[in-house]
């Protein structure tokens, strides 16, 4: 029987990186947010805020990044997933750091997920784009 195991995480020069691609990215749209990236455990390593954006939004920020660790799953697909499932989705709106809509994604190296960023601040549109630029921007290295 094995008692451990090893389980691979963010570092944290990749947590700056991917949170600065989307405080980036989101300047570049013209928006003011937050950027929040989490360890493959849903805690947190970096979060930026630029000056300006939503006060709450680094508190969502937090929370789509951590569902979207913990479930594996880009937060934007909830509604599907959840959709004809009225207990399921009651139970999960008590929990207070799941986020269920669009803005967090995993990050994944060969397929096994090592943590998550989360982005706030603007329409979800806006926030998608953002944590998608900041993956594409870590997957392309």
């Amino acid at each position: 029987m094995e008692k451990t195991h090893t389980q691979l995480s963010l570092t944290l020069e990749a947590a700056q990186f991917l949170a600065q691609k989307a405080i980036d990215h989101g300047l570049t749209i013209g928006f003011k947010m937050n950027a929040v990236v989490v360890d493959v455990a849903g805690n947190p390593l970096v979060s930026l805020r630029l000056p300006g954006a939503p006060l709450p939004a680094r508190d969502f920020a937090e929370k789509k990044a951590y569902t979207a660790a913990v479930y594996g799953w880009p937060t934007d697909k909830w509604a599907q997933i959840l959709e004809g499932r009225p207990v399921i989705t009651a139970g999960l709106a008590q929990h207070d750091r799941v986020a269920m809509f669009g803005g967090g994604l995993p990050v994944a190296i060969e397929g096994a997920v090592v943590g998550a960023i989360g982005v706030a601040g603007g329409k979800v549109e806006q926030d998608i784009a953002c944590a998608v630029a900041a993956l594409e921007a870590f997957n392309s290295l």
